[in-house]
């Protein structure tokens, strides 16, 4: 017995040595938020082969008391996780590597309790605090994961950021959150009974989510909350969305880098940012594989949440999105684009959208590349589609004053047309773009030069110069 118990102790204290020496494999590239990070007090933390989530717990504890910029070390191995809350924690969640350290949600989570209490049924969930999470995976397992609740056996998210929630510092606007995600994979299941989805049903309903923790309330209550987050490195796969978040505002979100995009796969969505105010949204680098008949990026203010205060923008929402491959497999759109209170409050500062060297790659006649509604002085420029699709551009509901500069068409085949702009579109610009299918144009006022157009009685209209002024801003 004694020889075992000495055994078991070398072992524990080798599991603690490789954490505490744990160095970056050579081809996990660090985000430059991640890079800068201070280094505080580690706190190290093993996998029991059971129920791991006290530990967890504890471990958040003692790092929240060493102070600022202390490391929650996980081991290699499996951690098995029930719902988890952490609040204004200011440090680093680490582990060993993705597929080295596996956090896995148990089952039978109860939702009603969550649900009851007006917050998201969330497996590990931060509130404040300024949080790096890296180097590890974080999953559901197979099957349903969760009982009660609307009864599909699935969870909210695996990982969520807010500022304040329903039960914790509620409505206080002068709070925040700073997140950084690096070379963590999620990972969800299907589910043959049901499950939550559009076009199949999984257990898990968002892999990662940032937006204020309220499940309702009254009308025009809940302010949007300031909440910075970086993505990079990291894998989304087999859930209804990848990336969601919504309900921001004053904020910086970075999705993907050069050479340190995101990876996204087997999603009926692969996310959005939406109903934001005041933000700038950087989404590059990132290789979306778009399923058939789902979705990639929605990027707008639609008014999902009727509970939210009527904040009108005080600057412009800022949307830039470069340099990502977008893989469509007969599926609906690449970008979905909206602005949609240039129609509902037409004094409101319009949100500004360029997109620019991305790769849009489709297969069967089906798929939209590029969808904008209600937009203003959008720039598309310096984009390549291929494949055989059904619209590279869908301009319509108000779209107005785009410009669509220098893009490549003449690698793909289109079954409707290049661009479709709808009757209540005006003053767009296109210029060069070497279009080999038609343009269908029932807009207003919209001039093109260098591709041929079908329907234009006066297809010049009025000078290029003119139009482009107003773009000299994004050409930067």
């Amino acid at each position: 017995m004694k020889n075992l118990q000495l055994l078991f102790v070398l072992f524990a204290c080798t599991c603690l040595m490789a954490c505490s020496n744990y160095e970056l494999p050579d081809n996990e590239l660090e985000s430059s938020e991640l890079k800068n990070a201070s280094i505080g007090v580690v706190i190290t933390v093993v996998p029991s082969g059971g129920d791991d989530t006290e530990a967890l717990d504890q471990a958040f504890a003692e790092a929240k008391a060493a102070g600022p910029g202390s490391i929650v070390q996980l081991c290699e191995g499996e951690f098995h996780l029930g719902f988890i809350e952490i609040r204004d924690f200011h440090g680093t969640l680490k582990g060993a590597g993705k597929g080295k350290t596996i956090i896995t949600a148990m089952n039978n989570l109860d939702l009603g309790t969550k649900i009851s209490l007006g917050i998201y049924p969330v497996l590990m969930k931060f509130v404040g605090g300024d949080v790096t999470i890296c180097h590890f995976t974080i999953r559901t397992p197979p099957g349903k994961v969760s009982v009660g609740g609307p009864g599909y056996g699935h969870i909210s998210a695996l990982v969520g950021f807010s500022a304040s929630s329903a039960i914790y510092e509620p409505l206080n606007e002068n709070r925040s959150v700073n997140v950084v995600v690096d070379n963590v994979c999620f990972r969800g299941q299907k589910l043959d009974e049901g499950g939550i989805g559009y076009v199949f049903g999984y257990n898990l309903y968002f892999a990662l989510m940032v937006c204020p923790d309220y499940l309702g309330g009254p009308a025009n209550t809940i302010p949007r909350q300031k909440s910075d987050v970086t993505v990079t490195n990291s894998e989304f796969d087999t859930s209804c969305y990848g990336i969601v978040i919504q309900s921001i505002k004053n904020s910086r979100v970075v999705i993907g880098e050069k050479n340190l995009g995101n990876i996204f796969s087997n999603l009926d969505q692969a996310g959005g940012v939406w109903e934001g105010r005041n933000n700038k949204v950087v989404l590059e680098g990132n290789i979306i594989h778009i399923p058939p008949y789902s979705y990639g990026f929605d990027l707008d203010d639609y008014p999902y949440y009727p509970y939210l205060k009527d904040e009108a923008p005080e600057q412009p929402m800022f949307f830039d999105i470069g340099n990502n491959v977008f893989n469509l497999d007969h599926s609906e759109y690449a970008l979905l684009l909206r602005n949609r209170r240039t129609y509902t409050n037409p004094g409101d500062i319009p949100v500004v959208f360029q997109i620019s060297n991305n790769q849009f790659n489709m297969t069967d006649g089906y798929e939209w590349a590029i969808a904008s509604l209600f937009t203003h002085r959008m720039v598309i420029r310096n984009n390549k589609f291929t494949g055989h699709g059904d619209l590279a551009l869908y301009l319509a509901n108000y779209s107005k004053n785009g410009l669509v500069l220098g893009n490549n068409f003449s690698r793909a085949i289109f079954e409707t047309a290049g661009a479709y702009l709808a009757p209540n579109t005006q003053n767009w610009t296109f210029v060069g773009g070497n279009f080999t299918d038609k343009v269908i144009d029932l807009g207003v006022n919209n001039v093109f030069t260098g591709i041929n157009v079908s329907t234009a009685d006066e297809p010049l209209g009025r000078s290029i110069s003119e139009k482009i002024v107003p773009m000299n801003h994004l050409m930067k």
